[in-house]
């Protein structure tokens, strides 16, 4: 079955800052009935949970901090009131630190495994969102691998395929490898070859790395091949649009976007 189409809201945050309902009812319009919270600038999560009610979305994923110790709890309750299933992590707790050896890659890992364990008498699970810089080669090994081999297949790995790209991997291939852990992936389209250096930066789901240039675009005036990206797809139930940041019209670039996944039939939506 084709999955249904989200959009993680971090692409919105400026406009939400500004005017939340008017922007979350904008893309529901659009024909988006799932979005993928990081955060409620301009809101909170008890006005934003009515909202998507009253308008008829569901947030099925969302990137939160990893729920474990003092922060566990509060994750938790927030996910039940929203209605999540799956929560990702936008980047782990100490971002490039755990990627500086393989022993702390594995450490990292086992904060997941803590992390699951913690969520599934609730029926949620946990999940990783990948960049580039995490694709990388760790003591001659590719550290997503060593990841995926110490967390059980219940652990997520929430794809991005502009960042799988830009790592020099083939976003269809990596969909395959990462198999049913696959359950929401982030179909986000960019200037691949674009050599613009990225710094850390917080935000309320967490650290991320922004760009001192704008590389991504809509979906389909990119270089990731989305279509062929969709071939790979077997256990994917949720596609998201996402563009970190856009030298145009935000609005109109997810709108733009929901049209070319839709229409292509790489995702579908309620219009």
């Amino acid at each position: 079955m084709i999955p249904q189409i989200t959009v993680q809201l971090y692409s919105v945050r400026d406009l939400a800052k500004q005017d939340y309902v008017g922007t979350i009812r904008a893309i529901a319009e659009t024909g988006f009935g799932n979005v993928e919270p990081a955060g409620y600038p301009g809101s909170s999560a008890q006005e934003a949970a009515k909202l998507f009610q009253d308008l008829g979305l569901k947030a099925p994923s969302a990137h939160v901090g990893l729920p474990i110790g003092d922060r566990k709890n509060a994750i938790i309750d927030e996910a039940l009131l929203m209605g999540h299933k799956y929560l990702i992590t936008g980047c782990p707790p100490k971002f490039r630190e755990h990627y500086s050896s393989l022993d702390n890659v594995k450490a990292m890992a086992e904060l997941y495994c803590e992390a699951a364990a913690n969520l599934a008498p609730h029926g949620l699970r946990i999940g990783y969102h990948n960049h580039d810089w995490d694709l990388t080669i760790v003591d001659g090994r590719r550290a997503h691998e060593v990841f995926l081999e110490n967390t059980p297949d219940t652990v997520l790995y929430e794809a991005d395929v502009f960042w799988v790209a830009r790592a020099g991997l083939d976003p269809a291939a990596f969909i395959r490898e990462i198999g049913a852990r696959g359950k929401v992936l982030h179909f986000k389209d960019g200037i691949v070859s674009n050599q613009a250096a990225f710094k850390e930066a917080e935000t309320e789901s967490g650290k991320i790395m922004v760009s001192d240039a704008i590389p991504f675009r809509p979906a389909g005036r990119g270089q990731v091949d989305l279509v062929a990206a969709s071939k790979a797809l077997a256990h994917a139930e949720y596609l998201a649009v996402e563009l970190d940041s856009y030298e145009g019209d935000m609005m109109q670039a997810i709108r733009e976007s929901y049209r070319y996944l839709t229409a292509n039939q790489i995702a579908r939506g309620t219009k």
